[in-house]
């Protein structure tokens, strides 16, 4: 059985000089202040039956990486609390990434259903959603949804790469042994494209599996499976979609789970028990973060006194909860944010913004986590050589903001793109088959144009983003939405521009903005410190590698990638996209991919 744990405070008071019988037992006691509990449960990471032990070489060079999680472990904590007395509502964070297959969702509708038997109720909680993540969201009793989330409703699809005409090309041949006249597992290697038996068994197969999704979330969000089906054909819904369709049961902004929870409950005072906790395991001796602690060793310096901050944000912006050397992450950013609010010793802050922009999601957090910090001490923004599109986005607090003469700012816009691979496949023989339900599938092929459809689905959700940093500027920036929109569209500014265009308020350097926050402080500038700290050479070096630091395009050679990149300004932006699109698909690695998931996504 597991007891509930409340976090409780007390406040005794011992007084002298009172009456005998006052001090009786009988006499009223101070009472005690009982914060309210509730379990959360943070699923991410991906999911075996039973994982392996032991570390790769990659994991061994870089310091580790995320492992792959026990499922049935995470099974049995579920009906552990289903089993329970613990009454406690439950909070399920789907905020990060999460692979499960549709084996696992099952299981898990089934944990679910125990814990609704048991009179236990369950929050899901997201800020973007792909289908499994979705799925699990749907098998509690309400969802909670980030304002500027959404939900990738996708349909089943099978998606197969057929190879033979490269082969040919390579001077390739296959030897094949088989059993049968069924040749799908080796038809990518013997035909240049799928045979129409293959096509129509894959998709009475695929019917069939997405029948089962539909029927999950159509019975748990009360809705009917024709219903669900025409939400699959649109797939890509924002919030406000997702809302109107009763995917979700409420909008609430990109603040974290936890503070969601709260205020869906009205109780700021809610206190949070994470079931999946464990104690970190003693790490493997790693040479190399050994050296680097070695020529690093202090971390970030104490702050304990009344300090004044600047707080740097250099970088291209993304999503994630790692931090990287040369980006603004948005998970540890968020995080130092919030030191800073908590630290009574942080007296005013300036945040200091050269960035290009980038994610806008993350860019959404790290302008909550700043707003709350404005909200408790003076803040000034000071802007140096760039800070557009999110660089600008992260400034829009209401409060002073400086930049330079030079500064290039603005570039309030939203876009989308990814890269159509089309001609390269058909001069190298590779043609993709994709047997989908509807024309929605086709969404990450990498052989083809968006469709005019799907174009019009993705263009609505970027349309809905510009809208939000549109409303953000102008509330910001004590202006109308009209007048954002006439210096909007992409456009950008140089410093002395943005000031006559009211983005920005004066000309002014670092010093400026720090003599105004001192003043509203009420402190003197001598006492300034300078975040975050900057990583050793090798420290940066190892957070450089990363976890996919041996994914690549296939061929490239890296150091000629690198001097390349040196000499043709540009070349590395390019390269790094179409490694992204590259890693994403794995089209070299199908057949193998095959052998364990039969591609269906």
């Amino acid at each position: 059985m597991v007891a509930p744990r409340f976090l409780t405070l007390a406040t005794t008071l011992l007084l002298s000089g009172l009456p005998a019988q006052d001090s009786k037992p009988d006499a009223k006691a101070a009472p005690k202040e009982e914060k309210p509990g509730a379990i959360k449960l943070s699923l991410s990471g991906s999911y075996l039956d039973l994982p392996e032990a032991g570390l790769s070489l990659t994991s061994l060079m870089t310091g580790g990486g995320t492992q792959p999680k026990a499922f049935y472990e995470l099974v049995a904590k579920l009906d552990s609390h289903a089993k329970s007395d613990d009454k406690r509502p439950i909070l399920v964070d789907l905020s990060q990434g999460l692979v499960l297959n549709l084996v696992q969702v099952a299981e898990l509708e089934r944990s679910f259903a125990k814990l609704r038997a048991a009179g236990k109720k369950t929050t899901a909680y997201l800020e973007g959603a792909d289908l499994a993540q979705y799925q699990v969201a749907a098998l509690c009793d309400s969802i909670l949804l980030a304002d500027m989330g959404g939900i990738d409703l996708r349909s089943l699809a099978l998606s197969v790469t057929f190879m033979k005409d490269a082969l040919d090309l390579l001077g390739v041949q296959m030897d094949i042994v088989r059993c049968g006249e069924f040749k799908g597992a080796v038809e990518p290697f013997m035909l240049s494209q799928m045979s129409e038996h293959l096509r129509a068994h894959y998709k009475a197969m695929v019917e069939h599996m997405n029948a089962d999704v539909v029927r999950r979330i159509a019975e748990r969000r009360g809705l009917e499976k024709t219903k669900v089906r025409e939400l699959q054909r649109i797939r890509v819904l924002g919030a406000k979609a997702a809302l109107a369709s009763k995917l979700v049961d409420a909008i609430v902004p990109w603040d974290g789970a936890e503070r969601a929870m709260q205020t869906r409950v009205q109780d700021p005072r809610l206190a949070f028990e994470d079931a999946l906790a464990t104690k970190k395991k003693r790490q493997s001796i790693n040479p190399l973060t050994m050296l680097t602690e070695l020529l690093n060793p202090k971390g970030e310096k104490k702050i304990d006194a009344d300090t004044l901050v600047v707080l740097h944000l250099s970088g291209g912006i993304e999503d994630g909860e790692k931090a990287s050397a040369g980006t603004i992450v948005s998970g540890p950013t968020v995080k130092a944010i919030e030191s800073l609010t908590r630290n009574e010793h942080v007296k005013g802050v300036v945040v200091r913004v050269n960035s290009p922009g980038g994610s806008a999601t993350a860019s959404e957090a790290i302008l909550i986590a700043l707003r709350r910090l404005a909200d408790k001490k003076p803040v000034v923004v000071s802007m140096g050589s760039v800070a557009g599109s999110g660089g600008y986005y992260v400034t829009c607090l209401g409060k002073p903001i400086f930049a330079e003469e030079g500064t290039i700012t603005g570039s309030i816009g939203v876009f989308g793109m990814r890269p159509n691979f089309g001609a390269l496949m058909r001069r190298v023989g590779i043609r993709e088959e994709i047997v989908g339900l509807d024309a929605s599938a086709e969404l990450e092929a990498m052989d083809r144009p968006w469709s005019e459809a799907m174009k019009g689905t993705i263009q609505a959700r970027v349309d809905e983003v510009y809208e939000r940093f549109v409303g953000h500027v102008a509330a910001a920036r004590k202006l109308t939405k009209e007048q954002v929109l006439e210096i909007a569209g992409g456009r950008v500014w140089s410093g002395r521009q943005a000031v006559a265009n009211k983005l920005v308020d004066r000309i002014g350097g670092l010093e400026d903005a720090l003599m105004v926050v001192a003043k509203e402080a009420g402190l003197g500038t001598d006492k300034v410190l300078h975040l975050p700290k900057p990583k050793s050479p090798l420290d940066a070096l190892l957070s450089s590698l990363g976890d996919d630091a041996e994914i690549t395009l296939p061929g490239l050679d890296k150091g000629l990638v690198s001097e390349a990149g040196r000499r043709l300004p540009g070349l590395a932006q390019i390269v790094g996209l179409l490694t992204e699109a590259w890693r994403d698909r794995k089209p070299f690695m199908v057949y193998a991919r095959m052998q364990q998931d039969c591609l269906v996504r």
